[in-house]
């Protein structure tokens, strides 16, 4: 691959980097604004109505969210050297 074809494929990596950080940084608070858009109680007085409630489906969707961004910093980790020349 010339230097030409290797720029344009460096500057998407960046922008992908970028996006990854921004999304490891603030990608967990997505889960909880849809939550409390949608009413999600702020408190939860007993165990059982984490239980009984949709208050595990916040919590599964913040643990999927980090192994998301998990596996955007890995894919970027594997694609970076690639490029060096």
């Amino acid at each position: 691959m010339t230097n030409a074809g290797r720029k344009p494929i460096g500057q998407r990596i960046a922008l992908l980097e970028r996006a990854s950080a921004l999304f490891d940084r603030y990608g967990a608070s997505v889960p909880l604004a849809i939550a409390f858009l949608n009413g999600w109680p702020t408190e939860i007085k007993f165990y059982p109505e984490l239980v009984v409630g949709n208050a595990w489906k916040v919590f599964l969707s913040l643990a999927l969210y980090q192994l998301a961004a998990f596996a955007l910093r890995r894919a970027i980790s594997f694609a970076a050297p690639d490029l060096a020349p």
